[in-house]
C-alpha cells in the first residue's frame, strides 16, 4: 500500500508511544535505549552506556531489546490510528540511531490494534511452567507471528537436537564466565537502590530434584535474597529458537521486532515466556545453537515457553523523564 502522507501526532499520542516503546522487554531489564519524540512518530535510539553485560552478545542483545521498542511504537500507533512506516539504521554516521517510526495516514493495521492490549500484560516469567505441552494451533500463530517480522521461530521437538539444547544451556550455565556473574550480581544487589530485577520477578530458586539441572537459569544464584523461595520446574519446557538469514545489526533489530510481535501473540493466548540464552552469550557455543541440519539461519534468542504457575508483577520501568529526550519538529 502506498503511504499517503505523514500523520501529526499530539502530545498525548506522542507519549502514549513513548509508553509503549519502554514497555518492550530488554536484556538483563536494562532498558538500553533512548527516545526523541518528532511530531509524526520518534526516533529509537540505543544507550549502550551501562546497559551492556560483559558477554560477547552485548551488542547484538542491545539491538534486539531496541527492536522490540520499535515494534511496540508500531502498536501503539495502530491503537491510536495511524499507519506506521519504519526506517532502520536510517543514519549511517550514527549508528546508535536504531529506526525512525513515522506515523501515516494510511488506515491502521487491525492486526497491531489487536495486540496493543497485550503490551502492559506481557512478562518475562522465570516461575516454573506446567507440564502440558502449547497446542499446536498456537504454535502455528507463533510461527507465523516471527515470520511476518522476517526472522523464523524454530520449535525444538525432536531428539537429539532437543537434548543437545538442554546440554548446550547446562554447559554455558556451568561455564559462566566469572565477570559475567559478578556484573549480574552487582545489577541485583539491594543496595543498588534499584535491582535491574527485583526479587518477585526472579522466580524462585531452581530446585534440583533430577540428576541433571533443570534447563532455567537462576538469575542470582549464590545471592541471598529473601522472599524467594524454591520451587521444581518442569525438566522438559517447550524450547525454541528464533533465527534471522543474517547476522548483521539490522538483523538483529528485526528479531528484536519478531519477538516482541510473537511475544504479544503468546500473552493474548496464555502462553508465558522467558529466555535460556546462555549458550547465545558464549561465542565458542553460539554455533552449536544452528547446528542442527533444519536451521534457517542464525540464532538470536531462545525461548522457553508455557503454561505458567504464577504471574510475576510487571517489571520496573524508567520513568520515561528518563528515556525520552528533547524532540524535533
Amino acid at each position: 500500500m502506498q503511504h499517503t502522507g505523514h500523520a501529526m501526532l499530539n502530545a498525548s499520542e506522542q507519549l502514549v508511544v513513548a509508553a509503549a516503546a519502554a514497555a518492550a522487554p530488554s536484556v538483563f531489564n536494562t532498558q538500553p535505549w533512548s527516545f526523541v519524540l518528532t511530531d509524526d512518530g520518534l526516533e529509537v535510539h540505543a544507550d549502550p552506556h551501562d546497559a551492556s553485560m560483559p558477554t560477547a552478545s552485548a551488542a547484538r542483545d542491545v539491538r534486539l531489546s531496541c527492536g522490540a521498542a520499535v515494534f511496540n511504537s508500531r502498536v501503539a500507533l495502530a491503537r491510536l490510528g495511524h499507519g506506521s512506516r519504519v526506517s532502520v539504521l536510517p543514519d549511517a554516521g550514527d549508528p546508535l540511531l536504531v529506526a525512525r517510526v513515522t506515523a501515516t495516514d494510511d488506515a491502521p493495521d487491525p492486526a497491531l490494534d489487536e495486540l496493543y492490549r497485550w503490551v502492559d500484560s506481557r512478562r518475562t516469567n522465570r516461575y516454573p511452567f506446567r507440564p502440558e505441552g502449547i497446542p499446536a494451533g498456537v504454535l502455528a500463530l507463533l510461527h507465523d507471528a516471527a515470520r511476518r517480522e522476517g526472522a523464523t521461530l524454530r520449535l525444538l521437538d525432536g531428539e537429539p537436537e532437543y537434548q543437545r539444547m538442554l546440554t548446550s544451556i547446562r554447559h554455558a550455565t556451568w561455564t559462566e564466565d566469572e565477570a559475567v556473574r559478578d556484573d549480574r550480581d552487582a545489577r541485583l544487589s539491594p543496595r543498588t537502590g534499584r535491582p535491574a530485577i527485583p526479587v518477585g520477578n526472579l522466580g524462585p530458586v531452581p530446585r534440583r530434584e533430577l540428576p541433571d539441572d533443570p534447563p532455567v537459569r537462576d538469575m542470582a544464584e549464590g545471592l541471598d535474597l529473601p522472599g524467594r523461595g524454591s520451587a521444581a520446574f518442569e525438566p522438559h519446557p517447550d524450547l525454541a529458537v528464533l533465527e534471522t538469514a543474517d547476522d548483521v545489526p539490522g538483523s538483529w533489530i528485526a528479531a528484536g521486532q519478531a519477538l516482541q510481535r510473537l511475544l504479544l501473540e503468546a500473552t493474548g493466548h496464555g502462553i508465558a515466556a522467558s529466555f535460556a540464552n546462555q549458550p547465545l552469550e558464549d561465542a565458542e557455543l553460539r554455533p552449536d545453537v544452528s547446528s542442527g541440519a533444519a536451521h534457517h539461519g542464525h540464532p538470536q534468542m531462545v525461548l522457553r515457553m508455557g503454561y505458567a504457575t504464577a504471574q510475576p508483577p510487571v517489571s520496573p520501568r524508567r520513568p520515561l523523564s528518563e528515556v525520552v529526550r528533547p524532540g524535533r519538529g
